[in-house]
């Protein structure tokens, strides 16, 4: 039963989403406005479309720094539950929201109000709490990664089927600004021919928490990258025909992995080039476009493209003869072009919890898909297959 039943359901505090966090002020404007613009619109609908009962299952980094967060203040979401091992954040949770509070997990599935379970412990029960929460009568959002393997996500979505639930997948990264903003730059052709994009999230740093333990499903690859390959599987615009992995344990203090080096080439020829790493300590540009007709650079927040247009070029013919004077090169010259911009995209589409509200009240189509996580599953599975003991 509950430590503490709820009697009043507080409103708590100014909505701050939680992808700010780490985001540049120009990005942080832009998803500032989208996410204040979709909650503004929704507001007159509110009365007409009750709140949200939310359950938290996990009150750590990512269920109170992300997802109480990203709740708080937002009519839409009423917290009505939360679950955790320690006392203390219970406490703190009830004093704000006035909510149930449960220590059991059982017990919170017989007891809880919500009708929607995030789940955000830690990652090794990530599936059979989400599958257990279906089937209990209530949609699920698990936190990344979605579960430890391809098959467990498979049991996961069949979960959900079989429940007449909806089980989301909190890869949130899609909404990001630089993500939207190059998935804009790839529709739009400037670059021609994309052909290769690199992608590096690279620090110096030991780690010694539970992430850094593989009983709790820690590692780099399982808590860090679900991001980088989502969005890398989305700027691929293909299916994957090959995959390259080498995973490494460097520095940290745990038996789970802290270096990931993921190739991935799709159906198309085009090419992902993932590198993300607690032991480098110099850092590189986080997103690289090679392009047929130019290049972008960004660090996540402004973009430089050296572009041009191919209709400008010369007719170049291959010269078989011996190079004039023993020298590289011809008279071949480029017209090139250079743009300096923020990573902003022109259409900014809300956040993920937008999308949850609108798929939960209204009937709208989930922008992220369980079987399209699947899909990032597989990439981490064959990750760990590709490297023995890791």
């Amino acid at each position: 039963m509950p430590i503490k039943k709820a009697t009043t359901k507080k409103a708590g505090l100014p909505a701050k989403a939680a992808a700010k966090k780490a985001a540049p002020a120009s990005t942080k404007k832009a998803v500032k406005k989208a996410t204040a613009k979709n909650i503004a619109a929704d507001k007159k609908q509110v009365l007409r479309r009750k709140p949200i009962k939310v359950g938290v299952v996990g009150l750590g980094r990512a269920g109170w720094n992300i997802h109480v967060n990203r709740m708080r203040g937002d009519q839409r979401f009423i917290i009505s539950d939360v679950c955790d091992l320690q006392e203390d954040r219970l406490k703190e949770a009830n004093k704000e929201f006035g909510c149930n509070t449960f220590t059991d997990f059982n017990d919170f599935l017989k007891n809880a109000e919500c009708e929607l379970v995030v789940i955000a412990s830690q990652s090794v029960a990530h599936a059979p709490q989400s599958i257990a929460a279906l089937k209990s009568g209530r949609d699920v959002l698990v936190e990344k990664p979605m579960s430890m393997s391809a098959a467990e996500a498979t049991k996961m979505i069949k979960a959900a089927n079989a429940a007449d639930k909806k089980l989301f997948v909190h890869q949130n990264y899609r909404y990001h600004a630089d993500v939207q903003y190059l998935r804009e730059v790839l529709a739009s052709k400037l670059l021609g021919d994309v052909f290769e994009i690199r992608v590096r999230a690279l620090g110096f740093s030991r780690r010694s928490d539970w992430q850094t333990l593989q009983k709790f499903g820690g590692g780099c690859l399982n808590n860090t990258c679900p991001h980088f390959i989502d969005t890398s599987l989305l700027l691929l615009e293909s299916p994957v025909k090959d995959q390259f992995s080498d995973l490494r344990l460097t520095v940290d203090a745990g038996d789970a992995d802290d270096h990931v080096k993921i190739l991935l080439r799709g159906e198309n020829k085009r090419v992902i080039d993932m590198e993300v790493s607690t032991t480098c300590a110099f850092p590189e540009t986080k997103w690289t476009l090679l392009g047929t007709n130019g290049t972008l650079k960004s660090d996540g927040s402004t973009s430089t493209i050296k572009y041009f247009d191919p209709k400008k070029l010369k007719p170049l013919k291959v010269n078989e003869n011996p190079a004039e004077g023993r020298k590289y090169g011809n008279d071949d010259k480029i017209p090139w072009q250079e743009k300096i911009e923020a990573s902003v995209p022109k259409k900014p589409s809300g956040d993920y919890y937008d999308n949850v509200w609108r798929v939960l009240r209204y009937g709208a189509e989930q922008e992220v898909k369980p079987e399209e996580v699947y899909n990032v599953m597989r990439v981490i599975e064959k990750a760990h297959k590709d490297s023995d003991g890791l």
